[in-house]
């Protein structure tokens, strides 16, 4: 049996997008930020001032989280490889399937 040598190479971390700033929306990017292998990439709030301020207040670097007004440019970012659906329930037919035509 031969074994697969894998180079030591630090990995691309996964780059998530937020869609929305929901209270819980907090509490999974505080968490990224102590998870290995993990960023967040972008932000979408219903203002680019909200996301700002989502950002600052969960210790997101806002100098590389880009921060949006509207999904659809989060969801175009080609830097955002998943995304995090905080929505109401309604809402995650429609854009968990905007995302996954986009390959997030």
């Amino acid at each position: 049996m031969s074994s697969v040598v894998v180079p030591d190479q630090p990995s691309r971390p996964v780059r998530f997008g937020i869609l929305g700033c929901a209270s819980i929306a907090g509490k999974l990017a505080r968490a990224m930020l102590l998870a290995p292998g993990t960023a967040v990439a972008a932000v979408r709030s219903r203002s680019e001032e909200k996301a700002r301020l989502f950002a600052a207040d969960n210790g997101l670097d806002i100098a590389t989280t880009r921060l949006y007004g509207s999904y659809e440019v989060l969801l175009d970012d080609p830097d955002v490889d998943a995304v995090y659906l905080p929505l109401p329930t309604s809402l995650h037919v429609r854009w968990a399937t905007a995302a996954a035509a986009r390959g997030c």
